[in-house]
């Protein structure tokens, strides 16, 4: 026989029935999710809710880890997405993902998801200039997503959530610039910012106050404005029509053109104090009018809205009303993956978040009154 056929022989033996097959055969089998399920005397969904960090009385908590640990059970992303039905992955639609907003949104959905397992997609519906909510049909037609959140809803995304609906598809709304209907949705005290400003200003001493806010049926420049408004009249005071100005967007354009407006009246005629819509509007603002010779808070005090970083490292720092922008994503994200675990929509609930006034070097009493 030749020596090349009797080195193959026991290479031969491990392929057929020999010592190696009966290794193969005692190789333990891998626990599966449905097994645990079994040995904890619980469904499938709840074991998955449990390793994925959702909600669970202690008590079938710790029954289902300790069929867990009894099986050395290790969790698959894979096999539970097939098992449950579900990619593992949600969705977070913005217009522009650039702003520091933002970044203080995505950072709240990060940890809301560090102990789930999940993943994120992002979509920026504006990110080539016009709006384009393509990717976002795409998730929901696709099933790419196992739910959705929409970040600053305006009525040209209607035509998303009847999409979502027809899915049934989990939606949850971070400030939605109008009303719409949501499983979940968050915002602040809009109202409650505006009243705050009011207070600040009159204690400085302004009685000549102006307010140039984002777009007028914006949810949040009316709340805005609302409170403001009504902080003013406390104290017998109110706002020119004169004095109300409101932009297409809340970009620093915006604000920037709101200066514009400014620098045109005569010194003696402009408002001793500014509230802008949000800080991207008052940095534009205040740039632009420091670039023109006007002092800041000497000439005019200027303040801002949501407290996002920028506004603390920009010369003077700017005034402006916080809002716990990483709370409510992670109040939004936690609400949408409950949603998710229990496989049904709960519309109508909404979320307030109260808000801080953070004074800073651009508010200051008025020269003169």
């Amino acid at each position: 026989m030749p020596a090349d056929s009797r080195r193959s022989r026991p290479e031969n033996a491990a392929l057929g029935g020999g010592p190696a097959r009966a290794n193969w055969d005692q190789t333990p089998v891998k626990p599966t999710i449905r097994a645990v399920a079994e040995r904890a005397d619980v469904a499938i969904s709840t074991v998955s809710r449990v390793v994925n960090g959702g909600r669970a009385s202690e008590v079938i908590r710790q029954r289902v880890q300790r069929a867990i640990d009894e099986l050395g059970y290790t969790p698959s992303i894979a096999a539970q997405s097939l098992v449950l039905r579900r990619t593992g992955c949600i969705g977070l639609a913005v217009n522009r993902s650039t702003s520091p907003w933002f970044s203080q949104i995505l950072s709240g959905i990060e940890q809301a998801l560090a102990p789930s397992r999940k993943s994120v997609l992002l979509a920026s519906m504006m990110l080539k200039g016009a709006y384009d909510p393509a990717a976002v049909f795409a998730w929901i037609a696709e099933g790419r997503v196992d739910g959705l959140i929409l970040v600053r809803y305006s009525r040209r995304d209607r035509p998303l959530i009847e999409a979502a609906q027809r899915a049934r598809l989990p939606l949850v709304m971070i400030a939605p610039d109008v009303a719409a209907p949501a499983d979940f949705t968050v915002r602040c005290n809009n109202f409650e910012a505006g009243g705050l400003v009011a207070q600040h200003l009159v204690q400085l001493g302004h009685r000549r106050v102006a307010f140039a806010g984002g777009p007028k049926e914006s949810f949040d420049t009316r709340q805005r404005l609302e409170g403001l408004r009504e902080g003013l009249m406390e104290h017998g005071l109110g706002i020119d029509p004169q004095a109300l100005w409101f932009g297409p967007s809340y970009s620093r354009e915006a604000g920037v053109a709101y200066a514009r407006a400014f620098l045109a009246l005569p010194p003696g005629e402009r408002p001793t104090a500014v509230v802008l819509g949000n800080d991207p509007m008052a940095l534009g603002f205040m740039r632009t009018v420091l670039q023109h010779g006007v002092s800041v808070p000497g000439d005019v005090s200027v303040v801002g809205f949501d407290g996002t970083p920028d506004g603390e490292q920009f010369w003077p720092g700017l005034t402006t009303v916080l809002q716990p922008t990483q709370q409510m994503a992670i109040s939004a994200c936690e609400a949408l993956l409950e949603r998710i675990d229990r496989r049904q929509q709960e519309g109508g609930t909404s979320v307030e978040f109260a808000v801080q006034m953070l004074p800073r070097e651009s508010t200051a009493p008025p020269r003169c009154s």
